[in-house]
C-alpha cells in the first residue's frame, strides 16, 4: 500500500493507550512521513473517492 502523502511505502502497525488494555487501534503508518490512516478514515476516503467518481463520471456524460 502507499501513502497519499508521500507515496512511501504503508506498514499495519497498532495504537496502543497508557495501559494497553483499554485502547488498540490498528492502522497503516507511512514509514516515510509517519502519516497514519485507520480503517474507518480509510473507509471515509474510499467512499469519497466513489462519490467523486460517480459525479464525474454523470458530467462526463452530460
Amino acid at each position: 500500500m502507499k501513502c497519499t502523502r508521500c507515496e512511501g511505502l504503508m506498514v499495519f502497525d497498532r495504537l496502543y493507550g497508557p495501559d494497553e488494555a483499554i485502547f488498540d487501534l490498528p492502522i497503516w503508518r507511512c514509514l516515510n512521513c509517519g502519516s497514519s490512516v485507520d480503517p474507518l478514515v480509510l473507509q471515509k476516503r474510499l467512499a469519497e473517492a466513489k462519490q467523486l467518481k460517480s459525479v464525474e463520471e454523470n458530467v462526463a456524460s452530460s
